[in-house]
């Protein structure tokens, strides 16, 4: 359980920073025309992920970090945190959840990744970081 409380504020961040990237993103806690996101250390790109993933787990509550734990998270939009549909782990493709890949004709396949196991045998942690990149490009 606590290793899963560890990640997820992982995946938050990701998604936060995809959704930065978007051209034009909805209102969140790291949008540069709300300056009370300066003092959201878990908004400045300077400083290391594991930094910014301890400030942004320091600011939930317990109650939010359980409400992350389901299929359905919900916002937190105290902090900026969209909704998140957590039902497809990618894994095996981001299909037809979320506004990613829809397997409808157009898209035929999305990218299936090998079991979490052998891909943390190979202790190569950028392996994970490409495959995040393949799971922001599909979700997104």
């Amino acid at each position: 359980m606590a290793k899963l409380l560890t990640v997820i504020p992982l995946f938050l961040l990701i998604l936060l920073i995809r959704r930065s990237a978007v051209a034009a993103p909805p209102p969140h806690a790291c949008h540069p025309s709300d300056p009370s996101t300066k003092t959201f250390q878990f908004c400045r790109t300077d400083i290391p992920i594991s930094r910014r993933a301890g400030d942004l787990v320091s600011r939930l509550t317990l109650d939010e970090k359980i409400s992350q734990l389901v299929n359905s998270a919900e916002a937190i939009p105290r902090l900026g945190i969209p909704a998140y549909e957590w039902w497809s782990e990618a894994l095996h493709g981001v299909a037809d959840a979320g506004k990613g890949i829809r397997l409808n004709g157009t898209v035929s396949a999305a990218t299936s990744f090998p079991q979490v196991i052998l891909t943390a045998a190979s202790f190569d942690s950028y392996l994970w970081y490409r495959i995040a990149n393949v799971i922001g490009k599909e979700w997104a």
